[in-house]
């Protein structure tokens, strides 16, 4: 199933309701341009097989740099499999690495998705990446708390990641079994984030 599509479905399901932000009073949900964003960014780092298109191949190991520093900037979705009421969340992801050290960092905020009862909401809070480093693979250590009418989700876990792309251009982590207090109650989820990058920073001499 594809979350992206269905809860644009529901976004424009509701956009005689005025929507908000940037296009109040347009009768377009501002969150539907969003999920176009993140929609376009997935099919081109990780392809789609059901249509044809094949995403970026992993980086080989020569061309991940030793040295520098590279933000990977695009989306983050997390799956809360409660069999009440499964929840899909979207939003921006920011992503720090540094080839010197090993050192990741990176935050995902500005949520929405849906709620218990199936509709569209607004999420308060943030999700860290706090922790994480390159070797023998990529992996980002995450933990935060997301509230939005009546539903809180206290989030955590340990995100699998690739570099993908030559020369390197996208990052993607996925935890499969992350870590969801779900108003009071441990919920299995998953949490995916992608992320691209203009290049690698080097300090200067």
């Amino acid at each position: 199933m594809r979350f992206g599509s269905a809860l644009a479905a529901l976004l424009l399901a509701g956009c005689g309701g005025g929507g908000s932000g940037s296009n109040a009073g347009s009768g377009i949900d501002p969150r539907l341009e969003r999920l176009d964003v993140y929609e376009a960014q997935k099919l081109r780092v990780l392809g789609d097989p059901d249509i044809g298109v094949i995403g970026m191949a992993p980086t080989p190991d020569e061309m991940i740099p030793d040295t520098g520093t590279a933000v990977f900037t695009g989306s983050a979705t997390i799956r809360v499999e409660d069999p009440n009421a499964e929840l899909v969340l979207f939003g921006d992801s920011s992503v720090s690495i540094g080839f010197d050290d090993g050192a990741v960092s990176g935050v995902m905020d500005n949520f929405f998705g849906t709620d218990a009862t199936g509709d569209v909401i607004d999420y308060s809070g943030t999700i860290n990446i706090d922790d994480g480093g390159l070797d023998p693979a990529l992996t980002l250590d995450y933990a935060g708390t997301l509230s939005g009418s009546g539903t809180d989700l206290v989030i955590a876990g340990v995100m699998q990641g690739a570099f993908l792309d030559d020369p390197l251009g996208a990052l993607s982590g996925t935890d499969l079994e992350a870590d969801i207090i779900y108003n009071g109650v441990p919920t299995d989820g998953t949490m995916i984030v992608i992320g691209e990058t203009e290049g690698v920073t080097t300090a200067e001499p």
